[in-house]
């Protein structure tokens, strides 16, 4: 870290408690640093507590604990514009934008993918939302799925939309459904998964704590219902309903209870690299629920071909209960 960048800082006995990116972005704000920018640099490494590395942003501060940041400001991202992407619109008002977001397409730009995002979509087909969020590489987006989920996604498309949406999210507002097609046989027609998560350090994978009060790490609470809605031979096919949303929440908590999502390469073992795995996770945002304007909104995303034609060719049930693509010629199931 040059001495140049840095920022140091001794934590005082009032601040005593705070998480460190909560505690930091009070200060980094003063120079145009956002607090997502201030924790993705946390993340990144560039800071250190008490003359070590920190890259946990939740880690809680003890007075006299001494801060030394590198995070700075950086130029605003100027994003690709591409209208290429195949990004099936499920609706579209003045203040919202729903899609139905495709596997194997990010939501913005990350690692080598710079172009090929919803992000990048954005820029080319709705300017107007280049300066709603709280980066330049994230217009419009509150909510997130993983690059090989697919399913619905909402966007604001002005500055009041996103509070409003972002407010909704970070407070539980919202109702999600997912389909999830896992491993195995679950031992009761619904249940509760409430293990709590923590990162694995330097590496992009969580895990469930089990036992948390023997846990010396962070955690994050995640809680996760589902109910089952088809079973096959080897599998089943379940209604997932996240009430918090965690990183790779759904795929952690699945795989904790020995039932991880088919094709889950990351979480689901060595069985995922066997040739009848799925090429993907087959985990599909179907529906998603919120309040907006005094209103309630439901949208639904169509189950993706490639989901449809496996559970077929498990099982030979074309029918599992959600319309499907129109491309599929199979209408409604």
């Amino acid at each position: 870290m040059s001495e140049k960048s840095t920022l140091e800082i001794t934590v005082q006995q009032i601040s005593s408690g705070k998480r460190l990116d909560a505690f930091l972005a009070s200060y980094t704000r003063m120079e145009g640093i956002s607090r997502s920018a201030t924790r993705t640099g946390i993340e990144a490494g560039l800071v250190l507590l008490n003359g070590r590395i920190e890259t946990s942003p939740t880690k809680r501060l003890r007075y006299g604990d001494t801060i030394v940041s590198a995070v700075v400001a950086v130029p605003p991202v100027k994003l690709f514009p591409n209208d290429k992407l195949d990004m099936p619109v499920i609706y579209e008002d003045d203040d919202i934008l729903v899609i139905a977001k495709p596997a194997g397409v990010q939501m913005h730009p990350a690692g080598n993918d710079k172009t090929e995002t919803v992000a990048n979509w954005i820029a080319a087909t709705h300017t107007e939302m280049l300066s709603v969020g709280d980066d330049s590489y994230r217009p419009g987006i509150v909510h997130r799925l993983d690059r090989n989920t697919s399913g619905v996604v909402v966007l604001a498309k002005n500055a009041a939309s996103f509070l409003i949406l972002k407010d909704n999210f970070q407070s539980r507002r919202t109702q999600k459904t997912y389909l999830a097609l896992v491993i195995g046989h679950v031992k009761e027609n619904s249940g509760t998964i409430e293990y709590p998560l923590a990162h694995e350090a330097g590496t992009l994978r969580r895990r469930a704590i089990k036992d948390p009060d023997s846990f010396q790490g962070e955690t994050r609470d995640a809680v996760t219902e589902y109910s089952l809605n088809e079973r096959y031979a080897e599998y089943d096919l379940l209604n997932l309903f996240p009430k918090t949303g965690r990183t790779h929440q759904l795929r952690v908590h699945l795989a904790a209870i020995g039932h991880p999502v088919a094709g889950d390469r990351l979480y689901g073992g060595r069985r995922m690299m066997k040739e009848s795995a799925p090429e993907r996770q087959l985990l599909h945002a179907f529906r998603l629920e919120f309040p907006f304007r005094e209103k309630t909104y439901s949208f639904e995303a169509p189950v993706p071909s490639d989901f449809i034609r496996y559970i077929s060719a498990i099982d030979g049930n074309e029918k599992p209960g959600y319309p499907v693509e129109a491309s599929d010629g199979q209408g409604e199931a």
